[in-house]
């Protein structure tokens, strides 16, 4: 008799093989793991051990990004050659923004579950990852467009939403940055962040405005993309969601940030942004959320239309995860902004719905990480047939 269960690793040649193949798409499992840590400790109705949830999920975070790191260095360490092709992939390339976006997680748990639990250690060690965060960041945001431009093959019959990943991690960068102001104590310091913060919202938010223009052109001439791109229709959700986070964390805390700074005209145009951020924050936030509504809607739509076919499973499912997450915690944010219900409500049915995905999605990816299946560089080529996906009984 013949079972389809395969052996551990069945679909890889061994160990090394799994570095070689290793790709920064897995990055978008710490993504979506740690945003999911951070809906929780704002989930808007308090339950018993809320933060110790909260706390595990980042902790797991934590492992995966420190074995994903030294997986992905490892490449570029022994397989230095078989990691130059990824920049010239016009896919994978794009994901090498889940990195710094990955980090940014890393960065929010310091602040939200660190700091209360290590004091002032674990805010030095946010700050200092937050600067390590923002120059990979602009690194990404400047080196994979050049490629784009250079030497990638494009078209719109064949483009998605992944072009989105390289430019996002900028305004990810921001919304750490808003909520690193809540607990730096140097005012000099916070204001510096907060400047580069704006600076970050305006590297990345514009850009990506453009590219959604670009994509929704492409649906309306080309249709919907193939099935086993569809979930990326979700990932606009991604820099709406995240333009919104970081205006709303520094709506936030511009006040305790700019008030009783600087001397004769520089002190009264601070304490002019300090009273005026938090207002402009809400609108910008606001509008933002709404025009994420409206993508929601086309994404439901858009998935629910292609499930009628089989929804191959691959690390792009993640993309459900982490743009649902930071529009969920936009939401969360606009509530604490506004006091307003229409917030609160959908705040606490999208943390809901965004924990029971992720355990869905986590768990083909458990399962196609055991086979092996998961383990492929598409910018290596094809992957040689296994001879042994099958175990005998």
């Amino acid at each position: 008799m013949v079972l389809n269960i395969p052996r551990p690793l069945s679909k890889v040649a061994g160990p090394r093989e799994i570095v070689r193949q290793f790709v920064p798409s897995w990055f978008a499992v710490t993504m979506g793991t740690g945003i999911l840590a951070v809906v929780i400790k704002d989930f808007p109705f308090q339950f018993p051990h809320q933060d110790d949830l909260g706390w595990a999920y980042w902790f797991f975070n934590v492992g995966l990004f420190g074995i994903f790191s030294i997986l992905f260095l490892s490449r570029w360490i022994f397989f230095f050659n078989d990691a130059i092709p990824m920049f010239h992939h016009p896919v994978q390339s794009m994901f090498l923004g889940a990195i710094p976006m990955g980090l940014a997680t890393i960065v929010n748990g310091l602040v939200l579950f660190g700091t209360p639990h290590w004091g002032n250690s674990a805010t030095i060690a946010a700050i200092v990852l937050w600067f390590v965060d923002v120059g990979l960041a602009v690194l990404c945001g400047l080196l994979v467009p050049i490629f784009m431009l250079t030497t990638h093959s494009h078209a719109l019959e064949s483009m998605s939403a992944v072009w989105l990943l390289p430019v996002v991690p900028g305004e990810v960068a921001a919304a750490s940055g808003g909520l690193l102001l809540a607990v730096v104590q140097n005012q000099r310091l916070a204001q510096n962040i907060a400047f580069i913060s704006m600076l970050l919202w305006g590297f990345s938010v514009p850009l990506s405005m453009s590219i959604l223009v670009i994509f929704f052109l492409r649906l309306v001439l080309h249709k919907l993309p193939p099935s086993d791109l569809i979930i990326s229709c979700l990932l606009p959700l991604g820099p709406i969601g995240t333009g919104a986070l970081a205006a709303t964390e520094l709506g936030l805390y511009a006040k305790r940030t700019f008030e009783n700074s600087g001397y004769g005209v520089s002190a009264t145009t601070f304490q002019s942004l300090a009273s005026a951020t938090p207002a402009i924050a809400m609108f910008v936030a606001t509008a933002l959320w709404g025009y994420g509504v409206w993508w929601l809607v086309i994404a439901i739509f858009a998935i629910g239309h292609t499930l009628r076919n089989r929804l191959p499973f691959n690390l792009g499912w993640w993309g459900l995860i982490f743009p649902l997450g930071v529009f969920t915690a936009s939401t969360a944010d606009l509530y604490k902004l506004t006091d307003f219900y229409l917030f609160r409500i959908p705040a606490a049915v999208l943390i809901c719905i965004l924990f029971v995905l992720w355990w869905v999605v986590m768990f083909h990816t458990v399962v196609r990480a055991y086979s092996g299946e998961l383990f492929y560089a598409p910018c290596l080529g094809p992957r040689q047939a296994c001879t042994q996906n099958e175990l005998e009984i």
